[in-house]
């Protein structure tokens, strides 16, 4: 992973192949510290800003050579946007969009200019710069055969400022800009992962992984164990697959002193076929990323880990596969939850809310107070809000408020639909207590509604991430493919929740 420290000190002592200087659309001004790097660089500057040849625009690269007396190889403008719309956010997808662009000119060494923005401050700038270059530099190439993305890699870049003063904030925003992102990209990997590789098994590995890593506690329970509590919605699912479900469970004790526990659960589909209702074979490839929403609660336990929030975390994580076979569940089976609830099945295609039902009533039984769930649950959720928001439905707005601050903190778009009374009717079945599918209309609400049955009212908010975990195309840190969504705003939600 890229290196990433802060300096400080007189701008001409930097040796880098490039130095990076934010730039606001439709801002004339030039820093002075510019002038120090020669009058053909701040000529040049003052130049492409006067004739427009560099508008500012967000993610907008322009570079400039440099010529003697430093350090420094060439200049790159990096367009911030509209300063009066700038936010740190900006700054995170700025930075993302636009160190790739630089390392394809083959720059190994850079280094950022820290702004001098009287509303940001220099630790959250450390934070977003960090975050923005990592993630936007994010590739998953660990299976081509080429090394030659390899060889024009940035390996370290330096965020610079002129006052020794500050470097302790930008170094603390660098901490925890490289824990978050560190967080993000273990949730990209586990979702661009090929099913064949990321087992049930192998997430077992990964969550052992995390939790030694960070000496959290970490308990896996097993089909028998399972079966011992009554998890039949859970392993319905999972019985027409060869590979063994898992029930991964990870404690972080932040405050102990502390009755508050919050749960997060996440669906762990290593593999969606959808089973018996078997999808069309036309991106059906994509199920592999179908635990999405275990992939995010686990990379939240790593943020968690790392950053030692006094907050008390239960994640619980559902994994396994859905595949058609003679054992596997049918079109008009019954199956019995956790709960005791019981669920008439009319697709098995809608199979992950059945294996977070158990998982949430596996998270009460363990002491939760308040939820979390995270799924990639419905394509109606993609056709609702498309692949730059997430869906949220809950039993309460105090709670779901604080995940839409953090959300915004963070900056990404979440939006809750509603959870009107009448929803509910429409998962009601003839001859059981729930059905799993409702038909066509409200789907991404009536599956929310579904999980909402298991939550024993309970402060509870539910997030699709259909839509938002994978990226069809490359924009500002979040690349093509897993985008990791999610991971960095439960950390912020549980960071929010410490006693002051």
């Amino acid at each position: 992973m890229m290196k990433i420290r802060a300096t400080a000190g007189n701008i001409k002592d930097i040796e880098v192949d490039g130095l990076i200087i934010g730039m606001y659309q439709d801002v004339d001004t030039i820093s002075s510290y510019v002038r120090r790097l020669g009058e053909y660089v701040y000529g040049t500057i003052k130049e492409v800003m006067e004739t427009k040849e560099f508008k500012g625009k967000e993610g907008e690269v322009y570079a400039i050579r440099s010529f003697g007396g430093h350090g420094i190889k060439k200049v790159f403008l990096l367009g911030l946007g509209k300063e009066q719309e700038f936010k740190v956010d900006t700054l995170r997808r700025a930075v993302g969009a636009g160190i790739r662009e630089i390392e394809k000119l083959h720059c190994t060494k850079a280094a950022i200019a820290a702004l001098q923005s009287e509303g940001t401050s220099f630790e959250d700038q450390g934070q977003a710069i960090s975050e923005g270059a990592l993630l936007g530099l994010y590739k998953f190439n660990k299976y081509k055969s080429s090394s030659e993305e390899m060889e024009k890699e940035i390996t370290e870049l330096i965020i610079w400022q002129e006052d020794k003063r500050t470097l302790e904030e930008i170094e603390e925003g660098i901490r925890k800009g490289e824990a978050l992102a560190t967080a993000t990209i273990a949730a990209r990997d586990m979702v661009n992962e090929p099913s064949n590789t990321l087992t049930p098994n192998e997430m077992e590995a990964r969550a052992r992984r995390i939790a030694q890593r960070h000496g959290l506690e970490i308990k896996v329970l097993e089909e028998g164990e399972m079966e011992d509590l009554g998890m039949g919605c859970f392993l319905g699912v999972a019985k027409g697959s060869d590979m063994p479900p898992k029930l991964i469970e990870i404690r972080y004790n932040g405050n102990p002193q502390d009755q508050e526990v919050i749960g997060l659960v996440g669906k762990g589909l290593t593999f969606d076929s959808g089973g018996i209702s078997l999808k069309p074979s036309e991106g059906m490839d994509m199920m592999k990323g179908d635990m999405g929403g275990a992939a995010t609660v686990l990379g939240a336990m790593e943020a968690i880990g790392a950053l030692k929030p006094k907050v008390n975390v239960l994640a619980v994580v559902g994994v396994c596969e859905n595949m058609p076979s003679g054992r596997a569940y049918k079109p008009g089976d019954i199956l019995t939850s956790m709960k005791g609830k019981t669920v008439e099945i009319l697709n098995t295609d809608a199979e992950g809310r059945l294996v977070l039902a158990d998982c949430i009533s596996y998270a009460i039984k363990e002491g939760v107070t308040k939820l979390v769930d995270v799924a990639t649950l419905t394509g109606a959720c993609l056709v609702a809000l498309g692949t730059t928001t997430t869906a949220l439905i809950t039993n309460n707005d105090e709670w779901v408020k604080k995940l839409k601050e953090a959300s915004e903190e963070i900056g990404e778009k979440v939006w809750q639909l509603p959870s009107f009374p009448e929803y509910r009717e429409l998962i009601k079945s003839d001859i059981a207590d729930l059905k799993n599918v409702a038909g066509r209309n409200a789907g991404t609400i009536t599956a929310g509604l579904f999980l909402g049955e298991f939550v024993d009212e309970k402060p509870w908010i539910h997030m699709d991430i259909a839509g938002t975990s994978m990226n069809d195309k490359t924009k500002g840190y979040l690349p093509k493919g897993a985008t990791g969504v999610a991971v960095r705003a439960l950390y912020q939600l549980v960071k929010n929740l410490e006693q002051k």
